[in-house]
């Protein structure tokens, strides 16, 4: 069976308060999804995936990303950089700015046997409670597109 292009378009209403998360398109390999967080809020604790890549594209806001496995080592991203985090790589964000951060978040590899691991290997059971995570609050006809 032959596989069909898709053309799917990067925009997402923007926050206020917590953050909003979008599959936008899926393969076998990759995911593609759109993500807006307000001022403050981040994603996750320090953790590393065992078998995804991962790249975000900030498409508009400001993003602090702390990588290594002390955390201690700080990226920042602004529009139109990316950060790529190969399987393995711990990372945590932020929305460091005082707008919403929009991020297209590309993750390349098996979804189903990657593992979520914290800084000293333990394995991270499904979903954790994520830094700031509150119920969205988006803003009224304001979108990123």
């Amino acid at each position: 069976m032959e596989k069909q292009a898709q053309v799917v378009q990067l925009k997402t209403q923007l926050v206020k308060e917590g953050h909003t998360r979008f599959m936008l398109a899926e393969t076998d390999l990759m995911t593609l999804r759109i993500h807006c967080y307000a001022p403050g809020i981040g994603e996750n604790a320090l953790h590393a995936h065992t078998q995804e890549d991962h790249i975000f594209v900030v498409l508009d806001g400001t993003a602090q990303f702390n990588t290594g496995r002390d955390g201690k080592t700080l990226v920042g991203a602004t529009k139109n950089h990316a950060v790529v985090l190969p399987a393995g790589s711990y990372y945590q964000f932020c929305n460091s700015g005082q707008t919403p951060l929009v991020m297209a978040r590309i993750g390349a590899g098996s979804d189903q046997a990657d593992q979520r691991l914290n800084p000293d290997g333990s394995a991270i059971p499904g979903r954790t409670q994520e830094h700031g995570a509150a119920k969205p609050v988006l803003i009224e006809g304001a979108f990123f597109e």
